[in-house]
């Protein structure tokens, strides 16, 4: 037993630097880490300012709400609107007379499935339920539920069709219908 009680000194001198040897790993770890926490929180930075940018020159190159739509969604110019926007305050929008544009194939764009669909429902309805119908229904193209929320946005912005909020969630329907239902 006097070996051991005498080893004792040596034991706890290994433990302690052990315990210093992992200090210092952490120590160096945590620094490596913070160091790239830093660098993607610039990457990241930088890509918030490029998609802001970018979304200005989107937005800057949208065209007045009487332009058509072409397949891929962006405006013809002298193209009808199947729907044209609310106009003045307390005025009703007024359909087109003027067919829908077609893309080169002959199927409806994007735009004109969506109000479609929205002329079709009594309520509201989420960005996430017209692309799921519209998906149902057109198996063959190719609806994500991004690209229609895009899609929704623009069309709220021309006017055709009208944002509802309820809490955080977002509802749209087409411009016109069912004004009580605002708010």
């Amino acid at each position: 037993m006097n070996e051991s009680v005498a080893d004792l000194p040596s034991v706890l001198a290994r433990y302690a630097a052990v315990v210093k040897g992992d200090l210092e790993l952490i120590a160096k770890e945590r620094e490596r880490i913070r160091t790239d926490i830093a660098a993607l929180q610039d990457q990241l930075r930088l890509l918030d300012d490029g998609q802001a940018w970018l979304e200005g020159l989107q937005n800057s190159m949208q065209p007045p709400p009487g332009a058509g739509t072409s397949a891929d969604g962006v405006q013809e110019e002298g193209a009808p609107e199947a729907v044209s926007g609310e106009g003045e305050a307390g005025k009703e929008p007024v359909p087109s007379t003027a067919a829908s544009p077609r893309t080169a194939s002959g199927a409806p764009t994007l735009r004109d499935l969506i109000v479609d669909e929205l002329r079709g429902r009594s309520q509201p309805c989420s960005a996430q339920d017209v692309a799921a119908t519209l998906g149902r229904a057109h198996p063959g193209r190719r609806i994500k539920e991004p690209a229609m929320r895009n899609a929704l946005e623009s069309m709220v912005s021309q006017g055709r069709v009208r944002r509802v909020k309820r809490g955080s969630r977002v509802f749209y329907q087409v411009a016109g219908v069912n004004a009580a239902a605002k708010g």
